[in-house]
Parts: structure tokens; C-alpha cells; sequence
């Protein structure tokens, strides 16, 4: 068993992180089991086929990430329940390689943020070149997704569509609609349509969501070391007391 005050705090605080890591893990499996199994829940959203595989996959990754996040949590919670230094030594493994993966999805997303802005600039250029009627059914559904959601007309430039504009270019689609309080899109009173090209609200999108990409993977890292860190002290604990350093030939230890 943990011995002192210190090793007793570290156990309790690594089993309710395990149990959080848990729990979390339950969540992730619920939200996305829920949403897979009521066909109902995504038909109401009308969705297009794209964006309903989009959903799928998303709900698919939700669950796998879920089941690996229930089997960490058990696996720690276990481990320093027991205080067996077999399971410690997986959770280590384990946790130690996540983390080292997680480093690794944030340095390459950083790394390849400009070869993806450059990509993305090439491929709106090339739609852009592209009459609107010419281009293909997934194309249109995209650029229609875009003009919608952003509030902008065409690729590069405002008259890339012309002169047959799509209605997602309209700044009211249907008979009624009103462009929203505050909108940050001008619309063009006299054309009807958003006088913004699209071009520039893609690109800062995509560096957003580029950052959330790198930043989320280095913090949850960041969160699986202070679990290590637990999970270490208390497996060395396990050697015949607390774990001890040895500072210019003086030796510490790191709870009295």
C-alpha cells in the first residue's frame, strides 16, 4: 500500500483522473452511439450526402476515441486502486506513446500549415476559373455550402459566377428571408447579392481550424504528462519507498 500522507494524495488524485479519463470516454460513446442509432436525428437535420458523411465519420471517431479513452481509464484506475506495478507500467506505456503521437499531430499540423493554405489557394483558383454551370455536382454543393455559410459570392471574385449567379449568392435566397442584424457580408442593394468574395474567409478558416488542429493535440498532451507524472511516483513507490534524486551527490526524496 502507498505509504505517507504525500503517496496517499497522489493515488487518490490519479484515480479520479483515470476516472474523469473515464467518464469522458462514456460521454464520447453516448453522443456519438446516440446520434448513429436515431436515423431520425440526422434525416431532421437535412443535410446534404456530403455533410451526412461527414456527420457519420465524425460519430464513427467519437466512439472509437471513446472506447480507447473507457480502456485508459480503467486500465489507470485499476492499476493505482491495486497499486500493481504491471498495470502502472502499461498505463506509462501507453499514456507515454499517446502523448508522444499527440506531440507529433501538432508539430506536423504546424509544420504543414502553409503547404495547406497553398494547396487551398490553388484549388480555389482553379474553381474560381471555372464557370459555375460547368462545374461538377460535388463542386457546386461545396461552393454553395461556402457562399451559404460565409455570406460571400464566388471564389476570388464577385463576378467569378457570372452571369449565372447562383442563389447562394443572393443575399436572400427565398421570398422573405432578411439578411441578418449586424451581418459583417455588405449586400449589394442593387445586385441582391453579397459583395464579398469568398476567397479570404475560407483561408482564415482553415488557419483557425488549423490551430485548433496543433493546440488541442500539445494541451491534451500536456494533461496525459501530469497523469504519467502520478502514475510514475506512485509505480516507483512500489520499490521500497517514495522515488529519490540524487542532487550533487545528495540524495532526496521526493516526499518525505
Amino acid at each position: 500500500m502507498a505509504s505517507g500522507f504525500a503517496m496517499n494524495c497522489v493515488k487518490s488524485l490519479l484515480i479520479l483522473f483515470n476516472f474523469m479519463f473515464w467518464l469522458l470516454g462514456v460521454c464520447l460513446v453516448a453522443v456519438g452511439a446516440s446520434i448513429l442509432g436515431d436515423g431520425k436525428t440526422i434525416h431532421s437535420m437535412k443535410l446534404t450526402d456530403f455533410d451526412q458523411h461527414l456527420l457519420t465519420s465524425t460519430c464513427n471517431a467519437m466512439i472509437a476515441v471513446g472506447v480507447f479513452a473507457i480502456l485508459i481509464g480503467f486500465l489507470g484506475c485499476a492499476g493505482a486502486a491495486t497499486e500493481n506495478k504491471c498495470l502502472l507500467g502499461a498505463f506509462l506505456w501507453i499514456m507515454g506513446t499517446l502523448a508522444l503521437m499527440e506531440v507529433i499531430v501538432g508539430g506536423v499540423a504546424l509544420a504543414n500549415k502553409h503547404k495547406a493554405e497553398s494547396y487551398l489557394k490553388i484549388k480555389i483558383d482553379q474553381i474560381s476559373e471555372t464557370p459555375y454551370k460547368n462545374l461538377t455536382e460535388e463542386v457546386k454543393k461545396f461552393v454553395d455550402v461556402i457562399q451559404r455559410e460565409f455570406r460571400c459570392c464566388g471564389m476570388k471574385n464577385v463576378t467569378d459566377w457570372a452571369p449565372d449567379y447562383p442563389q447562394t449568392c443572393n443575399c436572400t435566397e427565398k421570398p422573405g428571408d432578411r439578411v441578418r442584424e449586424h451581418d459583417t457580408r455588405a449586400c449589394n442593394e442593387q445586385t441582391g447579392r453579397w459583395e464579398a468574395p469568398c476567397d479570404d474567409t475560407i483561408i482564415s478558416n482553415l488557419r483557425g481550424a488549423i490551430s485548433v488542429m496543433a493546440g488541442f493535440p500539445i494541451a491534451v498532451a500536456f494533461i496525459t504528462l501530469v497523469g504519467m507524472a502520478m502514475a510514475f511516483l506512485l509505480y516507483r513507490s512500489k520499490d521500497g519507498g517514495p522515488p529519490t534524486f540524487v542532487i550533487r551527490g545528495n540524495q532526496y526524496k521526493a516526499f518525505a
